[in-house]
């Protein structure tokens, strides 16, 4: 048992490692300007947003550009998150754009050594394949294929060393060099599993609130995180209710911002735009939730054939009657 644990602990650090390597080659990239309007950074939403609430919060959700915007050549991308990312982003509006990038990314991958002891704990009593191959899904994320549609993501313009790094890591990489917030939402929810898999409901439901900024993830999170705070469900579900509620009804009274966001969902196509990046925290539920759900079903078949078992052996060796007593 402990030398499997061993195997699936020095099968995270590896993939962690490789984590590392991607944000040493990709973190420089994303510092370039974008080409066109359509691959502007990720990030820029984030930023834009967040100037947006300060100085103009009725266009928070707006896509186009106002006169009154923090500048970002060409253009900054739509924020589509929850009012409550608002929150977890407000320290890097402290920081001019470039700067915020910066410590933005270097946040993000601050965060993987949690992400890291989160999978571990998550896995480390399971099969050891399982336990391993969800551990490099988390980590790494290595399901999704390179980008080579868009000529300025072309896989021939990149040096050897940072083919190898996009190939393994195609999600991470583009992640980091877009700014993009889905990796901190990967951190989040794993840690909402963990927490509630440590029957601390309170704690789940704190970084369950936190990590919905992007709803479709957090969907998908849902059965497991019930599952693991089953014990303390109600504990869990007046948590997540409180969390949520004092996270973003306050932006409903606040100019109207959490009805724009509603108003913005229901008429958008994000649930339909998915780029590699934006799979990172579903394809890491996704791994999770299915070796758990392998884990529980082994557990039911044994505990059903062990019953059986043992009246078997019991039968076998009992002694002899004679004279109607055994």
């Amino acid at each position: 048992m402990q030398s499997k644990k061993n195997y699936i602990l020095l099968v995270v650090l590896i993939a962690a490692t490789l984590n590392a390597f991607t944000f040493c080659f990709a973190f420089p990239r994303a510092f370039q300007l974008p080409q066109s309007a359509p691959f502007a950074k990720d990030f820029s939403a984030y930023y834009i947003g967040e100037w947006r609430l300060f100085h103009n919060p009725t266009q928070i959700y707006y896509g186009g550009v106002e006169p009154s915007d923090y500048q970002i050549a060409p253009r900054p991308q739509t924020f589509k998150y929850t009012p409550s990312f608002l929150i977890l982003f407000a320290p890097f509006l402290k920081l001019n754009y470039q700067n915020a990038l910066g410590a933005f990314d270097m946040f993000q991958f601050a965060l993987i050594p949690a992400l890291a002891f989160f999978v571990y704990k998550l896995v480390k009593d399971k099969d050891l394949v399982l336990g391993s191959t969800a551990a490099v899904i988390v980590l790494i994320d290595p399901l999704r294929s390179p980008l080579i549609s868009h000529a300025t993501l072309s896989l021939l313009h990149y040096h050897a060393a940072i083919l190898n790094a996009k190939s393994f890591t195609s999600s991470y990489y583009l992640g980091y060099m877009q700014g993009n917030a889905h990796i901190l939402q990967t951190v989040l929810l794993a840690g909402a599993l963990y927490f509630g898999y440590a029957k601390k409901p309170w704690l789940s439901a704190l970084l369950f609130a936190f990590g919905s900024f992007d709803p479709r993830a957090a969907l998908i999170t849902l059965p497991l995180l019930v599952w693991y705070n089953r014990h303390f469900i109600l504990k869990f579900i007046a948590g997540t209710a409180a969390f949520l509620a004092a996270t973003n009804l306050p932006f409903f009274s606040y100019y109207g911002i959490g009805f724009t966001f509603l108003h913005a969902e229901v008429n958008a196509t994000i649930v339909l735009q998915m780029y590699p990046y934006d799979w990172i925290p579903i394809s890491s539920i996704a791994a999770l939730t299915i070796i758990e759900t392998i884990t529980i079903i082994q557990n039911q078949t044994i505990s059903f054939s062990f019953p059986l078992t043992r009246k078997k052996k019991n039968l076998l060796c009992a002694k002899p009657k004679k004279n109607g007593v055994q």
